[in-house]
């Protein structure tokens, strides 16, 4: 026998190894979340699905997807992908490209409506009436980094995860792949109904790294409904600075039980014209137990400004009830005597610009944590000082910047922080001031 005979012979037997392996498996493309499945899926989808191009105020452009929802026009996407725009343009399923209008947005939920010009009868996609199980296929449809009409298939990691300390919402996990202009795209199952919509991949990363999340179906069209409808979405406030009692149990022995710690009541608000003072520990609200942050944001969830609002606080052993009527989005902050105000992030400062007098409400500055009292050291490189003042060195360096964000150097009770701040109030890494437990572990609501 010559060794190339032995060689095919042995070869030969290889593969009939390998085909009566193959011969005992199921085939892939006949079962439940195949590749066959997914490409019908994709094609039952790509009726109703449309990849965005948004440009910022600013000029840059950014991408993103949407699908529709209902007839007339009306798109959903992610409340982010479109947040400052100037302009939206949807690429439809024919290829034509027209602009979206009319854009109502829920930052809590991170859901975006629109209406299409012409108002094109897209298909509207099929909604999933239930949440998937852990292990279930699925597929995502995106624009990522303008590849449009993109699909990645994974599965679901897990049905719930926490969307946050002062969100009312849980987020579906997958590990189908996302990257930038992921956001808005629908979440399949095999069938091509959506499960969810893509809003994010773990730990602010830029790019996938198989943690991805979804708002599940039912927020996104519960949400979209009320936005389509009303136009608007008014979310209620407490006006105050919240923490989780178990967040301070090791340095208060005395602190026991469960509930939320009230860390600052806002000076005006209807909590504080109730009595409601700082170190109270709320232990309910509207007649359920509170334990945590998220148990007093589902509470809020349902209500509107303006809707009565029932807590029970601890004051040592005492209880108290405190009903009041819930106040609407944080009004911009007047300006104090002899305060110079900087146009860029809502910024007001002292006289002499080197430390922050006052914050606008719900301005970048606000989100990103900055309070009166931090005094400014730095921008970038450039040192603030009564001799240069910040006013026109942060103008200098968002100019130079642009959307990349701007370096602060801020102190605070004698610590001091570089914080990233951009036009949308994010900080590097999206973490909260200098990352410290204290400003990571404090939510206002």
């Amino acid at each position: 026998m010559t060794t190339s005979a032995f060689r095919l012979r042995a070869v030969t037997a290889a593969v009939l190894a390998v085909a009566t392996l193959a011969a005992a498996l199921p085939a892939r493309s006949d079962g439940p979340g195949s590749t066959a499945d997914f490409a019908r899926a994709a094609q039952r989808i790509g009726v109703s699905f449309v990849d965005l191009e948004v440009t910022g105020r600013d000029g840059r452009r950014r991408f993103a997807a949407g699908f529709a929802l209902r007839p007339g026009g009306w798109i959903v996407t992610a409340e982010h992908a479109v947040a400052q725009a100037r302009r939206v343009v949807a690429r439809l399923p024919d290829g034509r490209r027209v602009e979206a209008r009319a854009i109502a947005v829920d930052p809590l939920s991170d859901v975006a409506v629109a209406r299409l010009d012409g108002a094109p009868e897209l298909v509207p996609a099929a909604i999933a009436a239930t949440v998937p199980e852990r292990g279930r296929p699925v597929g995502a449809l995106g624009n990522p980094l303008g590849y449009g009409a993109s699909l990645t298939v994974g599965v679901v990691s897990s049905p719930v995860r926490d969307g946050g300390p002062d969100t009312p919402y849980d987020l579906l996990q997958h590990d189908a792949a996302l990257n930038p202009g992921s956001s808005g795209g629908p979440l399949i199952d095999e069938t091509g109904t959506v499960i969810g919509m893509n809003v994010s991949i773990a730990d602010g990363a830029r790019r996938d790294v198989g943690i991805a999340f979804a708002v599940p179906a039912d927020v996104v069209t519960r949400i979209a409904d009320r936005l389509i409808r009303d136009g608007s979405l008014p979310r209620p406030r407490l006006g105050l600075r919240l923490r989780d009692a178990a967040s301070l149990r090791d340095a208060i022995p005395a602190l026991v039980g469960d509930g939320v710690v009230v860390e600052a009541v806002e000076p005006g608000s209807a909590a504080a014209s109730s009595g409601l003072a700082a170190g109270r520990l709320i232990v309910a609200a509207e007649g359920r137990p509170v334990r945590t942050t998220r148990d007093l944001a589902r509470a809020l969830e349902p209500k509107a400004p303006g809707d009565r609002f029932r807590i029970v606080v601890l004051d040592g052993d005492a209880a108290e009830t405190h009903e009041f009527v819930l106040d609407g989005p944080a009004a911009a902050a007047a300006r104090p005597a002899g305060v110079a105000p900087v146009a860029r992030f809502g910024l007001m400062l002292t006289a002499d610009e080197t430390t922050v007098a006052a914050v606008t409400g719900d301005a970048p500055a606000d989100v990103a944590g900055l309070r009166a009292g931090d005094r400014l050291l730095a921008v970038g490189l450039v040192r603030v000082d009564a001799d240069h003042p910040a006013g026109p060195v942060l103008d200098a360096a968002v100019a130079a910047t642009g959307e990349g964000g701007t370096a602060l150097l801020v102190e605070r009770d004698g610590a001091t922080r570089w914080l990233v701040l951009d036009r949308f109030g994010r900080l590097d890494t999206m973490a909260p001031f200098g990352s410290n437990s204290e400003a990571a572990s404090s939510v206002l609501l």
